[in-house]
Order: structure tokens, then sequence, then C-alpha cells
């Protein structure tokens, strides 16, 4: 078995490299402080996942110099989707900064970093187990089938919704799981099946379709958006599609069919949609869940180990956030400028950050709601968002 010396103890040991660990982890190494990353994937994960940021941690990036020569652009945008409704903020100092950038350049951008700063990223190495004392953190791994053991002053799980940190603690993770399935796909749609008119895509036997907002129909809803209008290098005819609609006995999986796919969009459209191949397709069914605590003496949660959300949009936002407000702290104790205590500031603080966005999320599935109950939700708010100040507002709050 591998061991440590005394002298090679770490200061914090992170397990995930996904954008919350890797920014804690430059942002602790940028501070002086010794710090391994663990991820149990032997390479970087292409799949794609988010296609951008929301919210104030794109203003973190940018401060960390993240996003120079990167050809990557901050929109202050002055339409934003909230549910099936529009905040119209105003073409003048929009409160709400986004960044499209799928996830993967993301994550790249931010290993980059961490590694220049001099943290180590080690792949390949499952986190097994742990125990912790009063000193540290002993944690056990694999890496190539032959077992690892690494020792540190604080663990940090970034190890997403299905956390092995977090279970291990016997941390609950309550919530709410949607009676609804997204199935979710890129798909390539030839120039003369699909026309791209002002704000709407033109589909022969099919009709308008808004991007980037969900279309509904009476069987479900459908979205829709052009992949370059997030990736500038994406290909003109390629799309990302999702359709919702109730669940039934389907269960999601991260491999799904190309005619479990085709099915669903013509259920939801009750058309077929004229596309030619799909990649990356998997289904989802969306959760809402909140960690009990954050905190378990010298383990500590961030990201979706400690939240997840059921709208779009905002998991990237509020795990970058928890990392920048964590390496803080973290980098303050182990200089010994503040005692343990401070952590708990960490998990007040954001904590209550994560429940307004919980809050946020929770309003616009609602809104969503094909009822009676979601007709009336989308009729009084959408007569209150007519005014800019109350869009504004609401913007400010998912900013974070």
């Amino acid at each position: 078995m591998s061991t440590q010396t005394a002298a090679s103890v770490l200061d914090v040991l992170v397990v995930g490299a996904g954008p919350t660990g890797l920014m804690l982890a430059g942002d602790l190494a940028a501070a002086g402080v010794r710090v391994v990353v663990l991820d149990r994937a032997d390479e970087p994960v292409r799949t794609p996942k988010g296609n951008g940021v929301v919210g104030r941690a794109v203003l973190e990036l940018r401060r960390r110099g993240l996003l120079r020569g990167t050809g990557l652009r901050v929109l202050r945008p002055p339409r934003f989707r909230f549910g099936p409704l529009t905040l119209a903020l105003g073409l003048l100092h929009g409160p709400l900064h986004v960044l499209p950038v799928p996830q993967h350049r993301l994550e790249s951008l931010l290993a980059q970093r961490a590694a220049r700063l001099g943290a180590t990223l080690r792949r390949g190495h499952e986190v097994t187990g742990f125990e912790q004392d009063d000193d540290g953190v002993t944690v056990r791994a694999t890496a190539d089938g032959s077992p690892v053991e690494l020792r540190a002053r604080y663990l940090v799980g970034c190890d997403g919704a299905r956390s092995f940190v977090r279970k291990s603690l016997g941390i609950g993770f309550p919530g709410v799981t949607s009676p609804d399935i997204s199935r979710l796909a890129r798909v390539t749609i030839p120039a003369g099946a699909a026309a791209r008119v002002g704000d709407h895509i033109e589909l022969p036997g099919i009709g308008r379709l808004v991007p980037f907002r969900p279309n509904r129909t009476a069987h479900g809803s459908i979205t829709i958006a052009p992949a370059d209008a997030l990736d500038r290098s994406a290909p003109h005819d390629l799309y990302i599609v999702s359709t919702h609609e109730p669940r039934g006995d389907s269960d999601p999986t991260d491999e799904l069919g190309d005619e479990e796919l085709r099915a669903s969009l013509r259920r939801v459209l009750g058309a077929e949609l004229p596309y030619t191949t799909a990649f990356a397709a998997r289904s989802v069914v969306a959760n809402s869940r909140h960690a009990e605590r954050y905190r378990e003496g010298r383990v500590l949660l961030a990201g979706d180990a400690a939240h997840i959300f059921s709208a779009g949009g905002s998991a990237i936002n509020a795990g970058l956030l928890d990392a920048v407000a964590l390496g803080r702290t973290l980098a303050t104790v182990l200089r010994g400028a503040a005692g343990q205590t401070a952590l708990d500031d960490y998990e007040s603080q954001r904590r209550a950050a994560a429940r307004r966005t919980l809050a946020l999320t929770r309003l616009q599935v609602a809104l969503e709601a094909g009822d009676e109950t979601g007709e009336a939700l989308r009729e009084v708010l959408g007569e209150l968002l007519r005014n800019r100040a109350t869009a504004r507002r609401i913007a400010t709050l998912i900013e974070g």
C-alpha cells in the first residue's frame, strides 16, 4: 500500500474533478495550500453536460484570468428565461452575467489553472473509505487495482449528486424527485429541414419553435437550441434538443437509444423531428435536494454533493461560489488566522444561498406545470414580470 510520511501530509484533499473541485483546488493552490484532487475517471469526461455559467461565478472566473485569450465572451443579456416566462431586463447594465461555454472546456480551463498554481490532479483514483481524527483525515483509494492511502488535514467532497463522501458521513439528502422525465441529445438537422427565422426555428410540418425555452404542447414540452449559439466552433446544423413529459415507468439512463429518443419527440411534437444523427443522448429525472449539513469535523461538502437543483443554469454557478467561499475560509484556517469554527461560517453562508436557489428553481418547475395551478402561476407572475424592476430583482437573485 502506498502511504505518506508525516512530512508529506497534505493540507486539503479534494474528491471530484468537476468545476467545483477544480475551482477549489486552484484557489487553494493560489493561497499556498498543498492540495490534491482525486477523480475516479481515467480521463476528463467529454459527454456534453452544462452549456454555460449563469451568475456571479462568471465574474469570479474572469477575475482569476480564466477567460483571457480564450475567445469566450461574458454576456449581459437583455432577456433571460425564467421557466416558461421571460425576464425583460433592458439593454443597459443588465444585472445577470452569462458565460456560454461547454462544461468540458470550462473544466479544462480550471484544471490548467489549478496545475499551473501547484495543485495536483490524480485521475483513475477511486476513493473507497476514510477516517478522521483530531489532526486530519486518512483517505483510502484504489488506482490501477492497487490500494493507495493519503493523509490530509481536511477532506472536501465535490463528488457530485451521488457523493460517496456525503453518504459515508451519513448525511441525509432530503428533497423532491420529479414525476417527469427529460430526454436530451445533440442532433444534426440538415439545413433544408430547419430554418432560423428571426428569433424562431422553423421546422416544416411542425411549425415555429422558440429556441432556449420550453415550447409547450399537449403532451409535454420541447426545448431546442442551435449548438453554435453556445459554442461558436459547433457545426451550424447541430442542435441541442430535450423533451419533457410524464415519466410513467421509464427510468433515467446515461445511454438513450435512438428509437426511444425519436418516440419521445414524436409524442411531444405530434410529428417527426427531421434529424439524421444523434449523439450524447441520455435521459434524466430532475431532483431538488439539499444536504442536511455541509460539514462533519474535518470533512466538508461543496457543489452537487451538497445541493442539486431541478432547473438548469444554477448548479455550476452555485458550486463555483461554494468553492470560492470554502477556498477562502480553508486558507484562512490553515494559515492559523482563524480557528476551525470559521468553517461553520462557510456552511451557514452557502446553505442560505442554496436555499434561495432551491426556491427559485422550484418556482420555475412549478411554472412549467400543465395543470390549473401552473396556468394560474404563469398568468399572475407573467403579469408581475412586465414590470422591469421586478424582472431585474429576480435576475439579481439568480445572479447569486
